[in-house]
Order: C-alpha cells, then structure tokens, then sequence
C-alpha cells in the first residue's frame, strides 16, 4: 500500500472501528458496538475508493 492520505482516513476508521466494537463488548452496550460496525463499512468503502489509485500508480 502506498501513502496517501485517503488510506490514513481508511486505516484510522477501522482502527477506531475495532476499538469501539471491543468497548461495546466489553461492557460499553450495544450502540457503541453499532456505531463501531457503521464505522468499520465506512473504512471498508474508504479502502476500495482508493484501490483504483493505488493499481494505476
């Protein structure tokens, strides 16, 4: 993976995302752990936004 900076939004929304999910199990209830799910779809989508650019460099 290259360095851009809509990979570092990528990997810092799934980063907060499995935080959040293991707050939720862990006792944080379950709307922290749905929000962590809602943000780890974003991070999924960030990341195959910048795949093209990542095959065309």
């Amino acid at each position: 993976m290259g360095a851009n900076s809509t990979q570092a939004v990528g990997l810092a929304a799934f980063l907060i995302a499995f935080t959040l999910i293991s707050a939720g199990i862990a006792g944080g209830g379950i709307l922290v752990s749905l929000v962590g799910g809602v943000l780890l779809l974003v991070s999924f989508g960030v990341f195959l936004k910048a795949k093209p650019w990542e095959e065309a460099e």
